[in-house]
């Protein structure tokens, strides 16, 4: 059943026009108080003409006739819409950039796009990066997802910067993501700012839990993998882990697992982390998702990768602890799981659980992933134009996705590297920070 799907969803995704004009269709949008908000972004990673790239990119590794379609959305996503400069990995420059790294890692084609896509993203990146150093030499909290996070900050670009370093051994692209990591290193080893009175980590940043802008000195601390610590802890042990570290980085890694022990609740399940800090303590007070962009699956394999580079046995362990509870959570119906996806849903633990099992051998890992294989089996839907649909509450009706963190395209690749039993040969979830 979950070739049978990769190979439906790999027929369906395959003309750009036909997926654009789908997603795009009138009502497939999130509606707001004051707006519907379309899904379909040409030249984004997350629903857009690169996602879809990157799915052909890993699937032509096995079939070489793949490969027209990775170009063909590559060339959708050039011809729609010039990429912006901006918007962290998902969006963007960056983007582009990554998808067309898959796909040259495959083909090895893309050289001449990837040197000025490289050029442009480091110059950027290195500009970000003193400004944002300077921020925390003021004082200052970070402030906002755009300095550190994975989607639209630093962290993202930097997960990039390091497959394109490991890649090409660029000495201006190994500049820039030394910029990213001593951003990071600064961030990590700066003084607490004080915030109505309390003394907060300078990883504050002031928008509410829901990403709203706050009032006065309100805002959270974020313990998510997607905008919360979690990011920057997993590319801080990628890095040293790839033998590029800057002054402070070992002392940065330590600090944030320092912040990950002050923080850390437990339950009968084992270790959890709140969803956001704020002055008035976590918030929600329990657990609130088990998945990769929230919760102790995503935190868990953030503190695997952060053990292991370290060596430190205790945290692999915290992380073993931490990973065996939120998937027992979400397997046995108790988690807030509303979707197939990466980002929050069952695709995206069934790629942590492979690459646990990849990376440690350990049968309950490759046993696990094989129950959210099930999973997603079980919410796949022929009659959806993307076999998969979601229900949410901010959308008009169950929306029909086809890209990276939250759609068709996501699903198919985790699905894909489930069925061959093997890491994939692109790297496509290194943008998930989870290897």
């Amino acid at each position: 059943m979950t070739t049978y799907i990769v190979t439906e969803l790999t027929d369906r995704l395959a003309d750009p026009a036909w997926v654009a004009a789908t997603t795009d269709a009138p009502g497939n949008a999130l509606r707001t108080d004051t707006q519907d908000i379309t899904l379909w972004t040409p030249a984004g990673l997350s629903d857009g003409h690169p996602a879809l790239a990157l799915l052909y990119a890993e699937l032509s590794a096995g079939d070489a006739a793949l490969r027209e379609h990775a170009h063909a959305h590559l060339q959708a996503a050039l011809a729609s819409t010039a990429p912006r400069p901006g918007g962290g990995l998902f969006g963007g420059l960056t983007a582009l950039a990554f998808a067309a790294h898959a796909a040259a890692a495959e083909s090895g084609g893309y050289q001449t796009m990837l040197t000025q896509l490289d050029q442009a993203i480091s110059r950027e990146c290195r500009a970000l990066a003193a400004r944002d150093r300077a921020r925390i030499a003021d004082g200052q909290a970070i402030g906002g997802w755009s300095g550190y996070d994975v989607p639209v900050g630093v962290t993202g670009v930097g997960r990039y910067l390091l497959a394109r370093h490991q890649s090409t051994g660029n000495q201006d692209v190994l500049a820039a993501l030394e910029d990213v990591l001593a951003t990071l290193v600064d961030i990590a080893r700066a003084d607490d700012v004080d915030l109505q009175g309390r003394r907060m980590p300078a990883w504050w940043n002031h928008h509410d839990t829901a990403g709203t802008p706050a009032e006065g000195q309100g805002g959270h601390l974020n313990f998510g993998m997607a905008h919360g610590v979690g990011g920057p802890l997993a590319l801080l042990a990628l890095a040293w882990q790839a033998g590029v570290a800057v002054p402070g980085h070992e002392e940065a890694v330590l600090r944030i697992l320092s912040l990950m022990r002050k923080w850390r609740l437990d339950d009968e399940s084992g270790p959890f982390w709140p969803y956001s800090v704020t002055v008035d303590g976590p918030s929600p007070a329990g657990r609130y998702r088990e998945v990769w962009c929230y919760g102790a699956a995503g935190i868990g394999r953030a503190l695997f990768l952060a053990g292991t580079a370290l060596d430190d046995a205790s945290w692999r362990e915290t992380a073993h602890d931490a990973l065996r509870g939120a998937f027992t959570i979400a397997l046995t119906g108790h988690s807030r799981i509303r979707d197939a996806g990466l980002c929050h849903g069952w695709a995206g633990l069934l790629q942590i659980a492979a690459r646990m099992a990849f990376d440690t051998g350990d049968p309950y890992y490759a046993e696990t992933a094989d129950e959210f294989a099930v999973r997603l089996e079980k919410a796949y839907d022929p009659e959806a134009p993307f076999g998969f649909r979601y229900d949410y509450p901010g959308s008009i009706r169950p929306l029909d996705r086809p890209g990276y963190l939250e759609g068709a395209a996501g699903i198919a690749l985790a699905l894909h590297c489930h069925a061959t039993g093997r890491p994939p040969v692109t790297g496509w979830d290194a943008p998930l920070l989870i290897s």
